[in-house]
This record gives structure tokens, C-alpha cells and sequence, in this order.
């Protein structure tokens, strides 16, 4: 198989990937799709980075997107309660009196790294253990604190990838969160195996 045509079949999987995303999200309404379809995304990538060639993506994220159904939604709506929490603190934050604005920002900021973290490492988690909530969550903890060069590449990676689709911004709407799920999985992956 010539590289042009590897380069077309890899472009085509990503664009299909992309593709299921946005279908299995509006299959939940949205408000319950969002989550298990994002973590069907990476649930695929993964499957391609330890398998080579996938097996048909309609049916691997079909089975990821019922897989993690309900722990996505649970763990992915309470850390966006969380994060809204806190922007609506920082926002709200000046208002106080200074002896509280000083206790509000140092509570901001260690929540900030948390939640940083916890998106860094939440979806990569949810698809590659099969742990309860509680476990979960103390795993993308201990991931995120045991790595801190894992988490530098994540920011990096992030900035060159927001970089990217700022100049090109049909980058979005084509491929989607797949190029940085992609990214996010990889960095990941090699943190668990150091962490197992």
C-alpha cells in the first residue's frame, strides 16, 4: 500500500471519527451525548494505538459509547459544575472584602490545577481502566500530580493545536476533537504504563 494511499484511509478514519462524534451527540440530546461520545473518541484512538488497523468504527463506537455511558456523564457533569463554580467565584470574587479575596483567589487557583488536571486525564482514564467513580477519579489525580511532564506536553500540545485552528479554523469544524483526543491519548497512555 503506496504512503498516499495510507495518508487518504488515515485522513478518511479521522474524518469518520469525527463524524460519529457529532452523530452520537446529538443521539443523547446533547446534554447526555456529549460526554460517552467524547469518550467513544478516545476509546477508538486508543483501540487504534494499541491495534493497528481498527474494526469498523460505527460498530467500536457503538460499544465505547454504551461502555462509558454513564460514568462519562457522571464524572464529565461534575467537573463542568465544578469549572462553572469556579469561573462564577472568580468572577464574583472582587466584590469581597480583601481579607476574602486573598482566601477566594488561593482556593481558585489550587481548584484551577485540580480541575486542569482532572480534564487533562478524564477521558484517557475512563477508557483505558475499568474502575468505579471514586477510583477513577484518584487515578486521573494521581496521573496528573506523579507526571508533571506529562502535563507539560498536554499544555504545549493544547496551545499548538488552539495555535492551528486559529489560523485555520476549518480545522475545527473537519476533524474536530479527534487531532487533540489523539494527542491527549497518547500522553496518557505513557502515564499510566508508568503508573501500572
Amino acid at each position: 500500500m503506496s504512503k498516499m494511499v495510507k495518508l487518504t484511509n488515515w485522513i478518511f478514519e479521522i474524518l469518520s471519527l469525527h463524524m460519529f462524534w457529532l452523530i452520537y451527540i446529538f443521539k443523547g440530546f446533547i446534554i447526555l451525548g456529549i460526554f460517552p461520545s467524547t469518550a467513544a473518541v478516545f476509546a477508538v484512538i486508543r483501540n487504534w494505538l494499541l491495534n493497528g488497523e481498527s474494526k469498523s468504527i460505527p460498530m467500536l463506537f457503538k460499544q465505547y459509547y454504551k461502555e462509558n455511558f454513564k460514568i462519562s456523564n457522571i464524572l464529565g457533569w461534575f467537573l463542568t459544575i465544578l469549572t462553572f463554580t469556579v469561573i462564577v467565584n472568580f468572577i464574583y470574587t472582587p466584590y469581597y472584602l480583601e481579607q476574602i479575596q486573598i482566601i477566594m483567589y488561593t482556593a481558585i487557583i489550587l481548584m484551577s490545577i485540580l480541575l486542569f488536571i482532572s480534564w487533562g486525564y478524564l477521558f484517557p482514564a475512563i477508557v483505558h481502566y475499568r474502575l468505579a467513580v471514586y477510583e477513577l477519579f484518584l487515578v486521573v489525580l494521581k496521573a496528573g500530580f506523579s507526571s508533571l511532564k506529562g502535563m507539560v506536553i498536554q499544555v504545549i500540545s493544547v496551545l499548538i493545536l488552539f495555535l492551528l485552528i486559529l489560523k485555520l479554523p476549518g480545522l475545527l469544524l473537519v476533524f474536530g476533537v479527534v487531532p487533540l483526543a489523539f494527542m491527549q491519548m497518547v500522553i496518557s497512555m505513557k502515564v499510566f504504563y508508568e503508573l501500572d
